[in-house]
């Protein structure tokens, strides 16, 4: 076998056919560095990161007694075809007689996608990976075909903006994911963190290498998907436990948590259809019911921005097929707020505009119809335009037929069985009809709230509470009215967002600014119908949940 002097501690994957003996029970390590070694030479020195210390990373594992597979990977390498001859190494050394579980995968940054493409491609349950700062939220969206299999362990730096958490993936995953861990740093490095020779990725890398599964997560009060036994509870643990508690009606759903960037909770429960006990995918699509009406006073706000439609004139001067006098007092701020009085277009108004709140099905429907007059554009192409911004891929306006992982809806009946709904899209789309996943929800929140989508005036105007705009929720209480999203300020916390209801499905999405926090929470069944408190119980205990923990503090 050919050894390079520069390496000559370790098997080159260049050279790894021409091998014949292998030690079975020895344990290896292919290691796959990042794009930066890949397009300069070892020396360069990245202008924030500095050197990469490849070398002295081969060293630590050859030091742990691994046999460690590596080579430079020439610039503008496909990671894809690679991931392929990784793959077919690997199957060489498994025909050999060397067990899965003593093989190991490690990638950092690009070499990590490559990492994942060899997971999705082997679909061996046994091998082991270690995926370093390789991940990001859209990736569910743009790396569809991304389905990881074997024992997974993501290791991301909370200070970095590039690699992050690999949950939402392996959430999505459908081949058998053994085992999965992860584990925050906050070294304050950034992306530079896997430029260095780390213990804090290194030792645990090493570890799960040695099939010591069962690391302690170190992020900050985080756990994914699972209680842990033992240690204090936090918000999370309450959550999870929570949801995971047996119950004759147990939650049938998905849950999301994300604060700054990146995901601290993701749990995914129940079925799809659960006739044929097909289970939930975490990109799976949901009709959202009033979070709708978050994209509709968007819409209606970007018009205003570009000077097509004043909030505070008669709904006539934009709609003047209406026949109704009404038509001519009702404004288009008293559609955004619910205190416009309309109930029906063929009845008198129910008391005089904005004088007092009715929540309001029919306005949000009468705003979709101002926003194609002035826009001269139908609310269904305007709305995939908006989603495409916030690269919302899997959100849709009904009447766009593309989407393809709606899950059924169902509700309690009488006697207590479940029924598939088939009523659920009886509401106005603008008001409470769109399709979306709890992913995209999530762009959504950091699109919107980020100022992505309106001016910073446009938004203040859409999120402060109106005068008046005070609904007795049936569910929360008092609360108070922007334009398609509540406002509260409950305990010196300011919380914004909206509740969800449709038949067949109820849902939550909040925001919170200060510490840029969501919880999304999608249900696809809806037991107690008739009385909305028993209905969100799950959604209002989590909530209560998360106001009450520690992860809305500004740290």
């Amino acid at each position: 076998m050919k050894i390079t002097s520069h390496l000559k501690k370790f098997i080159l994957v260049s050279c790894f056919s021409l091998c014949s003996n292998f030690v079975f029970a020895q344990h290896y390590i292919f290691f796959l560095h990042n794009k930066f070694v890949e397009e300069n030479d070892l020396s360069a020195k990245h202008p924030d990161y500095g050197i990469a210390e490849y070398h002295e990373i081969l060293d630590y594992y050859t030091k742990e007694n691994f046999v460690v597979i590596s080579e430079k990977r020439p610039p503008n390498t496909d990671a894809k075809t690679y991931a392929l001859k990784v793959t077919m190494q690997i199957d060489s050394l498994l025909t050999k007689g060397v067990k899965a579980g003593l093989i190991t995968v490690i990638g950092t940054s690009k070499g990590g996608y490559i990492a994942q493409f060899v997971s999705c491609t082997i679909k061996n349950k046994d091998i082991n990976y270690v995926f370093i700062g390789s991940c990001a939220e859209e990736d569910i969206i743009k790396i569809p075909e991304n389905n990881f299999s074997g024992n997974i362990l993501s290791i991301y730096e909370k200070s970095d903006s590039i690699g992050q958490s690999c949950e939402n993936v392996k959430l999505k995953s459908g081949n058998t994911v053994s085992r999965f861990e992860e584990i925050e740093l906050n070294t304050g490095l950034k992306h530079g963190f896997l430029f260095k020779a780390l213990p804090e990725w290194l030792e645990p890398s090493a570890k799960w290498a040695k099939q010591g599964y069962g690391i302690k997560p170190v992020r900050e009060n985080a756990t994914i998907g699972k209680s842990v036994k033992g240690t204090k509870t936090g918000t999370v643990e309450r959550i999870d436990s929570l949801i995971s508690s047996s119950s004759k009606k147990p939650f049938n759903g998905i849950v999301l948590i994300s604060k700054n960037g990146f995901t601290k909770y993701a749990k995914v429960k129940g079925f799809s259809d659960i006739g044929k006990k097909k289970p939930l995918k975490f990109d799976d699509q949901f009709v959202i019911g009033s979070v709708s009406k978050q994209f509709t006073a968007v819409l209606l706000l970007k018009e205003y921005e570009k000077c097509r439609v004043q909030l505070n004139v008669p709904i006539h001067n934009y709609l003047p097929e209406l026949t109704q006098s009404w038509a001519d007092s009702v404004t288009v701020d008293q559609l955004l707020t619910h205190m416009n009085g309309i109930s029906s277009l063929d009845k008198p108004l129910d008391f005089k505009p904005g004088t007092k709140y009715s929540y309001s099905q029919i306005g949000y429907d009468l705003l979709a119809r101002i926003i194609e007059k002035t826009s001269g554009k139908s609310f269904a192409s305007l709305s995939a335009a908006l989603f495409k911004e916030c690269k919302m891929y899997n959100t849709f306006h009904p009447d766009v037929k593309r989407y393809h992982n709606l899950v059924s809806g169902y509700t309690e009946e009488k006697n207590k069985k479940l029924t598939v709904e088939n009523r659920t899209f009886e509401n106005y789309v603008a008001a409470g009809s769109f399709i979306s996943t709890a992913h995209d929800l999530l762009l959504w929140n950091n699109c919107l709230h980020e100022g992505k989508l309106l001016s910073q005036k446009t938004y203040r105007l859409m999120i402060s509470k109106k005068p008046e705009a005070i609904r007795n929720h049936p569910i929360f209480g008092r609360v108070e009215y922007g334009y398609g999203i509540t406002h509260d300020t409950k305990d010196g916390i300011l919380q914004l967002g909206q509740t969800g209801f449709t038949p067949g499905f109820i849902s939550m999405d909040f925001y919170f600014p200060k510490t840029k926090t969501s919880i999304i929470v999608l249900d696809n069944v809806v037991y107690d119908q008739n009385d909305l408190q028993k209905a969100f119980s799950y959604h209002s205990q989590m909530l209560e949940i998360l106001r009450e923990g520690n992860l809305l503090r500004k740290k």
